[in-house]
């Protein structure tokens, strides 16, 4: 449980999840937290009552978006959206492989998908021969539905099956085209797919070069170093945003105001919150 003297405020949940969770049929117990952040819990829940629905599974991965305000001002609105959007893109991309099924929603703010049993790329030295390949098809098969995966820079979110298989998780900031909305909210939406497709290629070979370089084409080496005016733009924007964000957590986190009311349950190393923790 969170101190007194913690910051809530910058975390989703006020609280620890709940312990028990319907779904499916059957009854699912929290087991650990693999992520706490401001916008969402990410939390492994394993079944507890054995379900009668052919579709319930052994574990399953509940989000639980942003229900708590921050200074007063109601967020719970964003864990809606969150939950409904993620709900919207693992639907137009049901039966691909590489994407996790969806099983369901919970709550208004938060809704569950399959458990895939792998590593994150970020924990591996490096990924089995042929594994950015199948990756490649992975973001194919999801190009070719409308949607742009746009998170394709966070290893965490690359996992890595034991046999050497790829899967993509966390659609939390994908986009989709929206055909049957009128222009030119359809042209814009077209725009920006078409754009984070690009820029999800170029983040699979970054990582491609970095970790397996003697597999690297000349053409993948080219899409690898390949940054548009926007994305330096972007960068160039975005990185004082960063460091005063980092610098911020990282205060927080030696006054002992940054403690997760999940804590207990995330035991586990985490590289994204390793750089303000200074670990």
């Amino acid at each position: 449980m969170a101190s007194p003297r913690s910051n809530t405020q910058m975390f989703a949940l006020r609280q620890r999840p709940p312990e028990l969770i319907e779904l499916a049929g059957g009854r699912y117990r929290l087991a650990r937290v693999f992520k706490h952040d401001f916008f969402a819990a990410t939390c492994l829940y394993q079944i507890d009552v054995p379900a009668t629905s052919p579709e319930a599974m052994p574990r399953v991965v509940v989000k639980f978006c942003r229900n708590q305000s921050f200074w007063g001002l109601p967020l719970d609105w964003i864990g809606r959206f969150l939950a409904g959007h993620e709900e919207a893109i693992y639907r137009t991309l049901r039966g691909l492989n590489g994407v996790p099924r969806w099983m369901g929603r919970i709550s208004p703010t938060s809704c569950a998908v399959e458990y895939i049993d792998a590593k994150p790329l970020d924990h591996l030295p490096s990924p089995p021969v042929g594994f950015f390949n199948r990756l490649r098809e992975i973001f194919d098969a999801i190009h070719a539905r409308g949607v742009a995966y746009g998170d394709a820079n966070k290893r965490s979110n690359i996992l890595v099956s034991a046999d050497g298989r790829p899967f993509l998780i966390d659609y939390q900031i994908a986009i989709r085209r929206r055909d049957e909305l009128p222009w030119p909210v359809n042209a814009v939406l077209r725009r920006a797919v078409a754009y984070l497709a690009e820029k999800d290629l170029y983040h699979l070979y970054k990582h491609k070069r970095r970790l397996c370089p003697d597999e690297m084409t000349e053409e993948e080496l080219v899409l690898s170093h390949r940054r548009s005016r926007l994305h330096r733009l972007h960068r160039r924007l975005t990185k004082p945003y960063r460091a005063l964000r980092r610098a911020f957590l990282t205060r927080q986190y030696r006054k002992g105001r940054l403690l997760s009311p999940t804590a207990a349950l995330e035991d586990h190393h985490q590289p994204e919150k390793a750089a303000w923790r200074r670990e």
